[in-house]
């Protein structure tokens, strides 16, 4: 080598160690030490164009930045870990993995990096890892079933045929899952020489996914096995590439990173949590430019349209995101909503009903579907949906309410009121109206069993303890009334007349009955003592949906 290549060489090699030693990512602060940290050296990006090159450098400085800043680790985390996921989708994997391992070192229950570092594994060929990683996934997210075709291929590599035929046939019936969970099967029946098995499933996993070539050549050998040649050659000429489609919303968002639309995507959803809606529909906008098919990403859109006033154009967005993927139970479900607020209730119902077609526990259809019946007085069919929607999401806190409405419509008995009002409380102890149909219900029920005047009193004590407020006032003398101690209940229905007799007296003249009958000494009549405020069915609420339904990934 020439003098002055060699003297090149050292300049390079030195301007490197120079960007390194000033570059937080490949140094890590003392201060972060007790994280174990792993070093990533900036990799060589000269075959990417300038563009990427830009938006490498900008997630690779909002890492410094966290690292100089002393942020939270989450927020670390997912630097490193955005970071991580640039770096693969550009096969750029060693800086990849060790992104990853920091992610993951910083926040070990957060499932995205997890996942993602199993993803990375298994495509660069360390599937032992794959398999470790896609299993504490899991732990981390059960209900997320993409990951357990992506175990079971591992599972498959490592030729554990147990486990994987067992991992394929959990989600062999999944929407979106059965054209790769049956290639799977059909996979390990042809290692076992099942070749008739074999046969079925790839014929299924066609089937299911015409576009997927790659099956026709293991079709072929299958069937090259039982002499049946004829259809084996027919098969080899469709041979190709394209493996079955495994509809994965994070994988598909990872991918989504090449194009360039994850850097608008990721300003949309920080414009969001600071309720700038406006500037988050801008980013939506142009990411979408750069990735017009993205369906999530799309019913994202949407929503910003429609907190923005552009219902129409929300309308049309979100119907675009279902020819895109007809599966879509968050925009099927949004169609609902913008079909009932215009009116169009048939269509919404419609809606509504596709939606759980595709994802039977949406506790948001089966809400809404439970509104719609509470209002054309059908308590019954109310009564399921709302059951439906907890049963989803226990934590809902909407369908609580309406649905004790309906169970008193539907005439249920004291036992299934008193089991929703305890899980209410349990879920959501704030809330003081639960707690308060809890006293009246113990002080007045007529099952001996649930009767329980002094926990009735006790309960009654406390919310007035916390608000005195004339609700309050008057189940604590209900309760008073129901342990025998009348001229307390009497004496504390004047303090609540005295408040409403001018503002609500309809309310007042009722109460005033009531308060007669303490004074005589008597409860009032049992329609009365057991009468529980009346619940309306809930407003419309277009706007709540739209603003907070959860999504587990926004694009």
């Amino acid at each position: 080598m020439t003098g002055p290549r060699i003297a090149l060489l050292l300049l390079c090699l030195f301007i490197q160690l120079q960007v390194n030693a000033d570059d937080a990512v490949a140094n890590p602060p003392a201060d972060w030490a007790t994280h174990d940290l792993q070093a990533v050296p900036l990799p060589i990006t000269d075959n990417l164009d300038e563009d990427t090159r830009a938006r490498l450098d900008e997630a690779r400085a909002q890492v410094n930045t966290a690292l100089q800043s002393q942020g939270s680790d989450r927020d670390l985390a997912a630097a490193y870990g955005e970071l991580g996921a640039l770096y693969q989708v550009h096969a750029l994997h060693v800086a990849a993995g060790q992104c990853y391992e920091n992610a993951i070192a910083l926040d070990p229950d957060n499932f995205r990096w997890a996942y993602y570092s199993a993803y990375h594994a298994a495509t660069t060929g360390r599937m032992p890892l794959a398999v470790q990683r896609y299993q504490k996934a899991r732990t981390l997210e059960p209900a997320y079933k993409a990951l357990v075709v992506r175990l079971a291929d591992a599972l498959l590599d490592l030729n554990e045929l147990d486990k994987a035929r067992a991992a394929y046939e959990e989600v062999v019936n999944e929407t979106g899952l059965e054209a790769a969970s049956l290639y799977g099967l059909g996979q390990i029946a042809l290692l076992q020489r099942d070749y008739e098995a074999a046969i079925a499933s790839f014929n299924r996993s066609l089937e299911a996914d015409p576009g997927a070539t790659r099956v026709h050549y293991s079709l072929a050998q299958a069937l090259r096995a039982v002499k049946r040649n004829t259809e084996a050659r027919t098969h080899l000429a469709l041979r190709g590439d394209v493996l079955p489609e495994i509809r994965d919303p994070y994988i598909e968002s990872l991918m989504a990173m090449k194009s360039g639309a994850h850097v608008h995507y990721i300003q949309a959803i920080k414009a969001i949590n600071r309720n700038d809606h406006n500037a988050a529909r801008e980013h939506f906008a142009n990411g979408l430019v750069k990735d017009p098919e993205n369906a999530i990403a799309l019913v994202s859109y949407a929503r910003t349209l429609y907190l923005t006033g552009e219902v129409t154009e929300a309308l049309t967005t979100l119907e675009r995101a279902i020819t895109l993927q007809p599966d879509n139970a968050l925009g099927l479900f949004l169609l609902g909503i913008l079909e009932e607020e215009g009116g169009d209730i048939s269509r919404a119902l419609d809606y509504y009903q596709r939606v759980l077609e595709h994802e039977p526990e949406h506790a948001g259809a089966h809400y809404y579907l439970g509104n719609h019946y509470f209002r054309q007085q059908d308590p019954r069919q109310a009564t399921t949906h709302y059951q439906q929607a907890l049963a989803a999401d226990a934590r809902y806190s909407a369908a609580y309410i309406p649905y004790l409405g309906a169970l008193l419509g539907a005439g249920a008995s004291d036992s299934t009121l008193m089991q929703t009002l305890e899980d209410a409380v349990d879920y959501f102890p704030e809330q003081p109206i639960f707690r308060s149909l809890l006293v009246r219900l113990q002080a007045t029920s007529s099952d001996p069993q649930l009767n329980d005047p002094q926990e009735a009193l006790r309960l009654a004590k406390q919310l007035v303890k916390e608000q005195r407020i004339p609700p309050h006032l008057e189940v604590l003398a209900l309760a008073h009334a129901a342990n025998g101690q009348f001229k307390q209940a009497a004496a504390i229905l004047e303090e609540v007349l005295i408040q409403i007799v001018w503002s609500m007296p309809g309310e007042a003249a009722r109460l005033g009955d009531v308060q007669v009958a303490y004074q005589a000494g008597k409860l009032p009549a049992t329609e009365e003592r057991q009468g529980w405020p009346m619940i309306p069915p809930p407003v419309f609420d277009a706007q709540g949906p739209f603003h907070n339904y959860p999504v587990t990934k926004p694009y």
